[in-house]
């Protein structure tokens, strides 16, 4: 590794932790929140805004949104996520895009890690392991989006942000060898 590269490395890596580590916080947070407030008999639904948004006690056995059925090997989704993170954040190196990338790479990381802790740790009073969703926003046709919580906010927001960096990547490096072809 070239000794100017380091510095963006270890941001790109700083972004990581920073991300990763305050948004698996707020995640794990809201989740507890959610469980001790708007679950069983006496939990109701916040409603935020009207007719929009509001906050209501969803126990999800499957992934996805729900929409999907239920995942039987958490820990190897995790696995195979965590070695994606670590490939793109170590595969790339041009600075451009160091510490977005990495604060991408780490909000990914911390919804993966949010989701795969309820996978594991939370069960319901019927001993069933699964995720706590929560928010949940009424589409202006008249319908509802499934209920998600912020672990799976902060994956759609770490995926467009990751793929925005390495688009942005791409369209350097064909800048570069138009250059030099020219």
């Amino acid at each position: 590794m070239l000794k100017n590269q380091q510095p963006v490395i270890r941001g790109r890596w700083l972004a990581f932790a920073a991300a990763c580590g305050a948004g698996l916080g707020l995640d794990l947070w809201t989740k507890q929140w959610a469980w001790d407030t708007l679950r069983g008999p006496g939990g109701e639904a916040w409603v935020v805004w009207p007719s929009v948004l509001e906050m209501d006690f969803a126990f999800n056995l499957g992934s996805a949104f729900g929409v999907l059925p239920r995942v039987d090997y958490p820990l190897a989704i995790a696995v195979i996520t965590a070695l994606l993170i670590g490939w793109v954040l170590h595969a790339t190196r041009e600075a451009g895009a160091g510490r977005l990338r990495g604060a991408a790479a780490g909000l990914i990381a911390a919804g993966a890690l949010g989701n795969l802790h309820d996978r594991l740790l939370r069960v319901d009073e019927l001993g069933r392991h699964g995720v706590v969703d929560f928010i949940r926003v009424h589409l202006p046709w008249g319908t509802t989006w499934p209920s998600f919580n912020v672990a799976d906010a902060l994956l759609v927001v770490g995926v467009v942000l990751l793929m925005w960096t390495l688009r942005g990547a791409g369209e350097r490096a064909q800048v570069t060898s138009e250059a030099v072809t020219s």
